[in-house]
């Protein structure tokens, strides 16, 4: 199969293009400047240049391919300014750009990673793909590009990916940084649900969704174990020696998610199931 991925410098598609190869795939990353092309080429990727946000670029990307995966984002990484327009525009406007050249290029395959946090808060609930959606006001693009994509005549899947961390996304990092300087606060009382999933599994997870998910499919991707913000905390700060974290005056949502129904229909099992051998 002929594979062009969008995204393919992000921390997914690192993570996915090397799998994708290794599986006898044809990968085809869509890439925004010349000289991100040597390290994808020396993986065994083709390299076309073009822009999610620039529909003319997308035709010859997609020529001769079987599939398309919209892995890209522009999420701020920990620490940097929260600046979210650009990851905006790449949910509402790139997919529907996608998603059309697609179409037109006879592309019979498309992949969406998309957010478990669209499910909103849940307090104790472990919220399965049949919970409705109840989005907060600033995840708007998402629940507006999973709407596009559950619109066109593709055969699609769509991946609810839980909070990412591992290799490249700098979240663990983060947490260690803060837990050293006693920064890393509990929201509220830390009783709230977080669902993980390291980038290695959910690079798994796309290429297994990527070869036979069927049509109009949605999984969760998430680990094996929500996890309270009290237990996730306090596991990093005692596995680096530092102060068990205080209360924090802030608030998040709580989310636990299941993946039973990904395990099921694509024989998927983490590789990681919970923070505790993902942060080993």
């Amino acid at each position: 199969m002929r594979v062009l991925v969008v995204g393919a410098t992000g921390v997914l598609g690192r993570h996915t293009i090397p799998r994708l190869i290794e599986c006898g795939h044809t990968v085809r990353a869509l890439i925004r400047r010349p000289e991100q092309a040597p390290p994808l080429a020396f993986w065994g990727a083709e390299t076309a240049l073009g822009d999610i946000l620039d529909p003319a670029t997308l035709a010859p990307a997609l020529a001769g391919c079987d599939a398309a995966l919209h892995l890209a984002t522009a999420v701020p990484r920990p620490g940097q300014p929260a600046e979210w327009s650009r990851n905006d525009a790449i949910r509402r406007d790139g997919t529907r750009h996608l998603l059309a050249a697609a179409e037109r290029a006879g592309v019979r395959r498309y992949l969406q990673q998309s957010i478990t946090f669209i499910y909103g808060s849940q307090g104790a609930t472990i919220v399965s793909e049949s919970t409705p959606l109840n989005a907060p006001a600033r995840l708007a693009s998402a629940v507006e590009m999973e709407e596009a994509v559950q619109a066109s005549p593709l055969e699609w899947c769509i991946l609810r990916g839980g909070a990412l961390y591992g290799p490249g996304t700098g979240r663990e990092d983060d947490w260690r940084q803060q837990a050293r300087a006693s920064r890393l606060a509990l929201p509220g009382d830390g009783s709230a649900l977080i669902s993980l999933i390291h980038a290695a599994d959910f690079a798994r997870a796309i290429v297994l969704a990527a070869e036979s998910a069927p049509r109009g499919s949605v999984y969760n991707v998430v680990d094996d174990m929500p996890v309270t913000y009290r237990e996730l905390y306090g596991y990093i700060a005692t596995q680096i020696g530092a102060p068990h974290p205080a209360t924090g005056g802030h608030t998040v949502d709580s989310l636990g998610c299941d993946n039973s129904r990904l395990k099921a229909a694509l024989d998927w099992l983490p590789c990681y199931p919970s923070y505790r051998s993902g942060l080993a």
